[in-house]
């Protein structure tokens, strides 16, 4: 592959400022190439009856205020942009299962997440890509 090849970045998006500079650094690689972002924003209901109506709609509602900031900014680029919100238990493998599925070139992501203690180095999300993806990953800090 080769980098006029990048036809398709998938930006994972947490809100994080970590995963907004992974979208810069995408936007920054997809703009003299013509390529589309994909920004994916996980977030993860669980299933239970207990879960309340409202709460499932301020998570949803905040997905989608995450996937709207990340196409302004890009709209801002004059990048193509696409968001995308999915629910999974596991956003890691929730992920790379869109990535392959999709036919993504290549992923942009955030070193870390909102959750500084859930990785000292590296955060639990990323880390997870990394290892288990078998499309090209850029960890952006």
């Amino acid at each position: 592959m080769t980098y006029k090849t990048l036809k398709k970045i998938l930006v994972p998006l947490d809100g994080s400022k970590n995963s907004l500079r992974g979208l810069n650094v995408a936007l920054a690689f997809a703009k003299p190439i013509d390529s589309t972002i994909i920004g994916l924003n996980v977030f993860s209901l669980p299933s239970v009856i207990t879960v309340s109506l409202d709460m499932k709609n301020k998570t949803r509602k905040k997905s989608e205020e995450i996937i709207k900031q990340a196409e302004t900014m890009s709209q801002k680029a004059n990048v193509s942009f696409t968001g995308i919100t999915k629910n999974g238990d596991n956003i890691g493998n929730t992920i790379i299962t869109f990535a392959e599925k999709h036919g993504v070139d290549m992923l942009v992501i955030g070193s870390r997440g909102p959750d500084l203690e859930a990785g000292m180095f590296l955060g639990s999300v990323a880390n997870y890509v990394v290892n288990k993806s078998k499309i090209p990953v850029t960890i952006v800090k």
